[in-house]
């Protein structure tokens, strides 16, 4: 699958196209902090929603691993990159329930929500512990498959846009 992403042309396009579909969900318009993450490599291009969130008056909410699981810090301020290769915020945890929505790559979708990362789980563990709070799924159309394997653990997400 990162193969077939690699094949995406219109990458940057695409991307900002993925941002207005996330921009016209309603879920999304009631939030007003919002969990993104920091599009590296091939994966969309990120810069366009954190600006859309920013200016549409929101909180960019970004991901940091610590100690195998995901913790919610705020977007602005220094950032550093993990031993995974992906761009991370620097300041304080802040307790899940500021989350309202969450946008989560992956590297494969289906269509009801099943999704393939990168196989650590971190993404599972992390929605597992926010129960009831929105979510999509972010992908180019490539990454849309039929079937994916699920374990007893893996969380399905809410629902998936693609571009």
């Amino acid at each position: 699958m990162k193969l077939v992403r690699e094949t995406v042309d219109d990458h940057l396009v695409r991307s900002v196209e993925l941002w207005s579909l996330i921009g016209a969900l309603p879920e999304y318009a009631a939030a007003a902090n919002v969990m993104a993450f920091a599009g590296m490599g091939t994966e969309p291009d990120t810069a366009p929603l954190h600006a859309r969130i920013t200016a549409e008056g929101k909180r960019v909410l970004l991901p940091r691993v610590e100690a195998g699981r995901i913790v919610v810090c705020e977007a602005d301020g220094e950032m550093a990159t993990s031993s995974f290769g992906v761009s991370e915020p620097q300041g304080p945890a802040l307790e899940p329930t500021v989350v309202e929505f969450v946008i989560v790559p992956g590297l494969a979708f289906t269509a009801d929500g099943c999704r393939l990362g990168y196989g650590a789980g971190f993404y599972d563990r992390f929605l597992a512990s926010i129960p009831g709070v929105p979510n999509a799924g972010v992908c180019f159309s490539e990454q849309l498959v039929d079937t994916l394997p699920m374990e007893p653990h893996d969380i399905r997400v809410d629902r998936v846009i693609s571009a």
